[in-house]
């Protein structure tokens, strides 16, 4: 699923309504995003003017989560896709 990310919108807030939608629950009922990564960096690293020419991914609740240049956030279900180590 590809979700669109606002660009006001803190990108941990983005990740965890993606993820929600993805999973078809309420966003309260996923596991704490900041157990799976530095939330704080993850919204420092997307802020609104800043170099958002990256991507980023990891495994969070039962998805696997890319966040494409700050804006695109595509959300699969985790046991199709693989994580890198």
């Amino acid at each position: 699923m590809d979700h669109t990310r606002h660009p006001d919108t803190p990108m941990t807030v983005a990740v965890a309504e993606a993820v929600s939608s993805f999973e078809n629950c309420d966003p309260t009922a996923l596991p704490p995003l900041h157990d799976t990564l530095d939330a704080d960096a993850l919204d420092t690293l997307f802020e609104t003017g800043g170099d958002r020419s990256c991507t980023v991914f990891f495994a969070f609740s039962d998805s696997y989560v890319t966040i494409e240049n700050g804006e695109r956030i595509v959300v699969e279900a985790a046991e199709t896709s693989q994580v890198s180590s």
